[in-house]
């Protein structure tokens, strides 16, 4: 039977951003703005003190990431460009290039207990450091309970803030090729190699579910294309896990069998986050030609239960990560129905 409570006293508390490890942040957010019309982008170099990588206190290093921040809404995209030094940053860059570090929780309440908690359950930490003299951040080593790294942060007391100035920052002129009006990220597509494990754990460590599990393949799953090419439907396919957290939903991927651009990230980064999603947009095939004159084409498409498509861009080398967009097809009523709830 599952806990009646989880590890961890975060159920309610909603994930506050998306970190994002890039080989360049002010390049990458540049194309934020120009894509997404995201911004305006604060650039801050930040050189953490007392710092812990896999449990172990490295004692007087020096090490720096440069970051860059904007809100999409009620999340925060934080680019991350590891600069020098020891970091989880620098080690994730060099063993799967650019893409999703981290979600965080941001500051919360019992940091100090919370990290104890996760260590008792088997998970320790990743990388801890006092930021500007003041502020704890903790990524927790939960990418292979949970997929991806976890942060949460111990906040600077009232009297001692945090002494970091951004050194620049990039303003938004104008629209992007991408009208924001209405769109908001309500999705991050986690590629798993077993998603009723991986939720069992989301509902046992962070007390998220409860979880519905879905067979995406032929006849429920068709019209898929990947690279431009049409896949043949007996080629592809997937088990899903979908649970929500606030206004953010988890779907955890496993494919199954088949080429995929799920299969393709599993065997060139191992579990992950494999996307980020806007959703159903209103306008998804209007944004799709306004992001090919950007020389963004489709990563992957296909039509889910015959009621609505899916279509992940390209997006990996200008923005740091695949981004989705769906489009409710009218008229439809989908054919998908779950095989199993967990708990």
């Amino acid at each position: 039977m599952p806990p009646s409570e989880p590890i961890a006293e975060l159920k309610g508390k909603p994930i506050v951003q998306v970190g994002i490890v890039v080989r360049d942040v002010v390049r990458t957010a540049k194309r934020y703005t120009k894509l997404f019309g995201a911004g305006p982008w604060q650039f801050t170099d930040i050189e953490p003190t007392e710092i812990q990588l896999h449990d172990q206190a490295l004692g007087e290093v020096d090490a720096c990431v440069r970051i860059a921040t904007a809100n999409l809404g009620k999340l925060q995209i934080e680019l991350l460009q590891p600069m020098y030094g020891p970091s989880t940053h620098m080690e994730f860059l060099n063993r799967h290039g650019q893409g999703v570090h981290h979600l965080s929780f941001g500051g919360i309440d019992g940091h100090d207990r919370t990290v104890e908690k996760f260590a008792n359950a088997g998970i320790g930490v990743e990388m801890q450091g006092l930021i500007g003299g003041a502020a704890t951040f903790t990524y927790l080593a939960s990418q292979q309970a949970l997929g991806t790294i976890i942060e949460i942060v111990k906040p600077a007391p009232p009297d001692n803030a945090p002494n970091l100035k951004p050194w620049g920052t990039w303003p938004v002129d104008g629209p992007g090729a991408i009208d924001l009006e209405g769109k908001r990220i309500v999705q991050v597509g986690i590629v798993v190699e077993d998603v009723e494990q991986i939720a069992r754990q989301y509902w046992e460590l962070l007390g998220v579910g409860p979880w519905h599990f879905l067979h995406f393949q032929p006849p429920h799953l068709a019209d898929c294309r990947l690279h431009g090419v049409a896949v043949r439907d007996s080629d592809f396919g997937l088990k899903a896990a979908v649970a929500n957290l606030g206004d953010l939903q988890f779907e955890l991927l496993e494919p199954t069998h088949g080429v995929s651009t799920h299969r393709e990230f599993l065997n060139a980064h191992g579990p992950g986050i494999h996307h980020v999603s806007f959703g159903a947009v209103k306008d998804h095939d209007e944004v799709l030609m306004s992001l090919a004159e950007e020389g963004i084409e489709p990563e992957s498409s296909g039509i889910l239960g015959g009621a609505a498509a899916f279509t992940y861009l390209s997006t990996q080398d200008a923005l740091g990560t695949i981004w989705e967009l769906g489009k409710t097809i009218s008229g439809k009523k989908s054919s998908l129905k779950p095989y199993g709830s967990y708990p």
